[in-house]
């Protein structure tokens, strides 16, 4: 088992958790050796929080939302996938797994222009601009417990 680092919507959650089941395949991101040694993570819980990072970065420029959902699968590597980021793929993750969530507080400095700018974009090209770069250094992810997920919006 692996913890995964799961990029989701307010509507993903809600089906998730009325399914109990999210059925993949389904990307997410992992602290995996192409990514430790990408970023020169010094140790598995940096290498695990630049995992969070990415799949924040990931849902920011899929949804406009940094939301991330957290827990143990399986994890597979992507075909063709960029291995630096950490992308993995998994499947059939459980509800009743997810041991927190992760997202910006509404008024997240810099939130509004990073997410305007990263929409659409690739996560490499999301990772590097600007906009994103202000939101990863001032707006920090908050903790949340699984049960809170309705308090995180529509997203």
């Amino acid at each position: 088992m692996t913890l995964l680092f799961v990029p989701v919507t307010g509507a993903e959650l809600a089906d998730w958790e009325a399914a109990g089941v999210l059925a993949g395949p389904r990307k997410a991101y992992a602290a995996t050796p192409g990514l430790t040694t990408a970023f020169e993570a010094s140790d598995a819980e940096e290498a695990e929080h630049l995992a969070l990072l990415v799949a924040s970065v990931a849902a920011l420029a899929a949804s406009g939302v940094r939301q991330v959902a957290v827990l143990e699968g399986e994890a597979h590597p992507v075909p063709d996938g960029d291995v630096d980021f950490g992308a993995v793929v998994t499947s059939d993750l459980r509800f009743a797994a997810i041991q927190s969530l992760f997202a910006d507080e509404p008024e997240a400095p810099g939130l509004a222009e990073a997410a305007a700018a990263a929409m659409g974009l690739t996560l490499q090209e999301a990772w590097n601009h600007p906009a994103v770069t202000v939101l990863l250094e001032e707006g920090d992810l908050l903790w949340h417990g699984a049960g809170e997920w309705q308090s995180l919006g529509k997203g």
